[in-house]
Parts: structure tokens; sequence; C-alpha cells
């Protein structure tokens, strides 16, 4: 493997770490939450809530740096198809996929930054704020409507992840690999189940051109929480966002990137 591909692999794996970190506080938060009461968290408010630890601002530059590397690794990932996905019609699709996902974490890294330097606390409604603005313009009301099929085709995409296994060959086969494969899985499932009700709201505002009705990630978590039994769906949800954590954390540890591996690696898909 020459120096770029080592560069670029460690990229990777530095971006996915960070990204696993932000969803392990969230997680464990919302769990938190429904064993003790009080408000789950969203991903800002996961940022705020590291920012407020012992070294806190200084672990969160970390993870902002991390989520800024993950973005950069996308765009080149996306850029020179290190993945293999071809340029057809479904791979353009997810090379776009790759780049959008990249965008996302790189504003979620410009929020982090915002923390450390007392720019904003954290928390508050994100998606309803954007959607309101987005709104004020001609036609606004179907970009809210698109970004919210966009989520909720985010959402199937993980669950079917999660129920199929071609996407194992995307890791590299051990024995921490394949026993964490069943938690992995639920954590993709997990995640997919709370961007879907992200989704549905966004939608629903977007129609009724009521931007309070847009949900973020915090939002969706209290609705849940104020469901019947919604304590246990709470916890259970939080346990699941902590497996998809650990589904970060997998790829920051195993993932394979056709590109960037010698042909001999072994993957999961491969036992």
């Amino acid at each position: 493997m020459d120096i770029h591909n080592q560069v670029l692999g460690w990229a990777m794996r530095i971006g996915y770490a960070a990204r696993g970190m932000v969803y392990l506080i969230i997680g464990a938060l919302a769990a938190f939450a429904a064993i003790n009461g009080g408000e789950a968290e969203g991903t800002s408010g996961a940022l705020a809530y590291l920012a407020g630890q012992p070294f806190g601002k200084m672990l969160l530059s970390l993870v902002a740096t991390g989520l800024f590397t993950y973005a950069i690794w996308r765009a080149i990932d996306a850029l020179l198809d290190l993945e293999d996905e071809g340029d057809d019609a479904a791979g353009i699709g997810n090379r776009l996929g790759q780049f959008m996902s990249g965008a996302t974490h790189a504003v979620l890294g410009f929020t982090a930054l915002m923390i450390v330097f007392g720019v904003s606390s954290g928390g508050g409604n994100g998606a309803e704020n954007s959607s309101e603005m987005v709104m004020d313009y001609p036609g606004g009301w179907l970009l809210v409507v698109g970004a919210g099929l966009t989520t909720g085709a985010v959402a199937i995409y993980l669950a079917i992840k999660a129920c199929h296994s071609k996407w194992k060959d995307k890791i590299r086969d051990s024995n921490v690999t394949e026993i964490l494969m069943p938690y992995v899985r639920f954590g993709l499932m997990s995640h997919g189940f709370v961007l879907l009700l992200i989704a549905g709201m966004l939608i629903w505002a977007g129609v009724t051109i009521d931007a309070e009705k847009a949900i973020g990630l915090e939002q969706a978590l209290a609705m849940l929480e104020r469901q019947a039994f919604g304590r246990i769906i709470l916890f259970v949800t939080g346990i699941g966002l902590i497996g998809f954590s650990t589904y970060c954390f997998v790829y920051a540890g195993y993932r394979i990137v056709p590109r960037l591996e010698s042909d001999d690696v072994k993957s999961l898909a491969s036992i």
C-alpha cells in the first residue's frame, strides 16, 4: 500500500471513529434518560454534553476534526469511486449518497466547532429552523418534502442493509467482527427506525406547510418517550443507537475499501 492509500485509509478510520463517538453519546444519553427520567439529546446536544465534561472542549475539537476528516474522505471516495460503485445510474446514486453523507457530517463538525468557541450552546430544533427558513421561499415546501423523502430512503436503505449480508464484503474477517455482527445489525435497524420517524415528520411539515411539525433526532427521541411504554421504547432505541455507534467503530477498525486494499484481504462475506 502506497503512502496515498495509507493516508486515505487513516482518514476513513478517523472519520468513522468520530462518527461512532457522537452516536455512542446520543445512545447512552437516551438510555440514561429512559432509566432516570429527563430528556434525550440529539447530535448537537450530544456534542454540547461532551463539551461540558472534563477536557470536554479538547475532546470535542478532536471529534470535530474527525468529522471534517470523514467529510473529506467521503468526498474523495465519491469522486474517485474508491469503492467501485461504477458509473451506471445505481453507482452514481450511491456515490452521490456518499458525498451527501460527507456534507452532513461537515455541518455536524461545524456545529461542534461553534460549541467549542462558545458561538452555540447546542440543542434546539434545527430541523424546524431549517424548514422554516426554506419555506420562506416560493416552493420551499417541496424542498422540505424532498428532504423527508431522501431521509426516508436512507432509513429504508439501512433497514435493507441490516437484513442482507452483501455489505459484509466491506468488513475484514476477525473474531471481533463475527461476534459483533448481530448487534451491528440491530444498530442499523434502530438508526433506520429513528430516521424513518424524522422523514415522516419532515414530509408532513412540507405538505402542511408547517415548519413546527419538522423534527430532528432529539425531537424524535422525545416523541418516542411520550408514547405508551415510552421509556421502554426509548431505552431500546438508545441501546440500538449505541449499536449503530458500534457499526461505526467496526468500520473504523475493520473497513475494507476495494481500491485501497490488497486482493488477499479476507472479508466476513467470504466465511
